[in-house]
């Protein structure tokens, strides 16, 4: 009896699936006819497209050879029906996501994104009245001349943590997350990370995993299916799906706890300085005098969210790459330290107003931004209408990619792209190549990371600042032999 119900169940569940996915299959879509031909690309397969073609792992380097190979800087697939087009180069990604913004403003829908708990913020908002509204509040916050009111907070925090390094150096990355961890706590809700081992450096961490291991933005089966969001679990053969269930508290607690200790300050009156404090406070006296708010708590805590996304785990990876880089290139190293020590002298640290003295550390951090970007495909956009660029159509609704590993890399732009060589953008009068600065590390168009600029100076600080006080080498293990670094990057959202 049971095995009949339980055969008779699958039977009908697989029935439905069957109709929703041959609906989803058929809905109406842009179509190509009567405009240019779509970018070039592999070929696919009826129905699924290039789904069994796009490969789950290395997809930037793959993106990157099929460019070469179709002789074009934009690629186009498909997935069960949906437009892919993938830049590949820097004139390519500005022409169409910066001088025609407004038509690649938007996003695809991240569904398992959503499932996380990632919905009401920013980096994953549709293009809209919300998105707006919280561009608005943080571009005001996190422009170029608003950060430098966090300077001293970003020094004190970069020799906080090498403290903490030469205490205990085998610890190093720890010290170095809690240095990213705890300007943008301090920043976005207030909150004073005190130690290596303080609680909201797990909460950090908590997230951080969570959402680097899910899986690529946009790039799982509920994101390309959405209904499948809704399958039991038993069911639901995608891992992605059950890694969000299972680690969507840790999103949420991110969100919840240091949210509620900004409240509970606020409703004190006591006075601590950062972006969730000055927007509870204008909601709190606005409704005290009967005002509409603009924004929602949940607003608030979505925006808040976006600074967290945006500067904690993508500011500590970018310093594992430039301590790795230091450790593979001693020579480097030594040429930074000897040129702090002739413009800093050996009495004082570097601090952020000795950044425009310091232009080879400000080559390292630019090499190391282009040695590996940190997502290498970014966060996708998508297009708000039909488009045609360069005699090839792209169709409403597509999902754009901006490959910056393939941007990077690209041998007509950069001489030895592979190598680690912080001169290459030195001028050629001056012993340099001349080659121009990375860009696509911090996204293009509207939707650039707000908090590119606070970022940018959280890692030059503190590349200044190790460099300033340690000297880093490779590591002897208890045989006495040395252990050759190695560095492993996940598929997930490092952005």
């Amino acid at each position: 009896m049971d095995i009949d119900q339980n055969s008779s169940a699958w039977t009908t569940t697989a029935a439905c699936l069957a109709v929703v996915l041959f609906l989803y299959l058929v809905r109406p879509r842009s179509s190509s006819w009567g405009h240019p031909p779509l970018p070039p690309g592999p070929p696919g397969q009826f129905l699924l497209g290039h789904l069994r073609v796009i490969p789950k792992e290395r997809t930037a380097e793959t993106y990157a050879e099929w460019a070469k190979k179709y002789k074009s800087d934009v690629i186009y697939v498909n997935s069960l029906g949906q437009p892919i087009v993938v830049l590949n180069s820097v004139d390519a990604a500005k022409d169409l996501l910066d001088r025609r913004g407004a038509n690649y403003c938007d996003r695809p829908r991240f569904t398992l994104f959503e499932v996380m708990g990632w919905g009401k913020t920013l980096t994953f908002l549709p293009f809209g009245p919300r998105w707006q509204m919280h561009r608005k509040l943080l571009q005001t916050t996190f422009s170029n001349t608003n950060v430098r009111q966090w300077y001293q907070l970003q020094v004190t925090e970069a020799r906080k943590s090498v403290h903490s390094i030469i205490k205990d150096p085998d610890n190093w990355e720890v010290s170095m997350k809690r240095f990213a961890v705890a300007i943008v706590l301090k920043v976005s809700y207030g909150v004073d990370v005190r130690d290596d081992n303080d609680p909201y450096v797990k909460i950090a961490d908590d997230a951080m995993y969570a959402t680097g291991n899910g899986g690529a933005p946009a790039n799982s089966i509920v994101d390309v299916f959405p209904p499948a969001r809704h399958l039991p679990n038993w069911l639901a053969r995608d891992w992605s799906l059950k890694f969000a269930r299972e680690w969507g508290w840790a999103i949420q607690k991110l969100h919840n706890v240091p949210f509620a200790v900004a409240q509970d300050e606020v409703a004190r009156g006591k006075e601590n300085p950062s972006f969730a404090h000055t927007l509870l406070e204008t909601y709190n006296s606005n409704a005290k005098k009967g005002l509409n708010n603009e924004w929602s708590l949940d607003d608030i805590k979505g925006a808040a969210g976006a600074i967290f996304i945006a500067g904690a785990d993508t500011t500590w990876a970018t310093i594992v790459v430039f301590v790795l880089n230091m450790v593979l290139h001693p020579e480097i190293q030594q040429k930074a330290q000897a040129l702090i020590d002739r413009v800093v002298g050996q009495e004082r640290l570097p601090t952020l107003s000795d950044r425009p003295s310091l232009q080879y550390i400000d080559h390292i951090v630019q090499e190391v931004y282009r040695w590996s970007p940190l997502a290498p495909l970014g966060i996708p956009h998508k297009s708000l209408e039909n488009d045609v660029y360069n005699g090839m159509f792209i169709p409403k609704g597509s999902i754009i990619f901006a490959n910056s590993r393939a941007m990077t890399q690209d041998e007509r732009i950069y001489r030895d792209p592979k190598s680690f060589n912080p001169d290459r953008y030195k001028p050629p009068s001056a012993g340099g190549h001349g080659e121009p600065l990375p860009l696509g590390q911090f996204g293009f168009g509207r939707r650039v990371c707000v908090g590119r600029f606070l970022a940018d100076n959280s890692v030059w600080i503190a590349a200044a600042t190790m460099l300033a006080t340690l000297n880093v080498g490779k590591k002897v293990g208890r045989d006495g032999q040395v252990i050759e670094p190695e560095v492993v990057f996940t598929n997930g959202g490092t952005w």
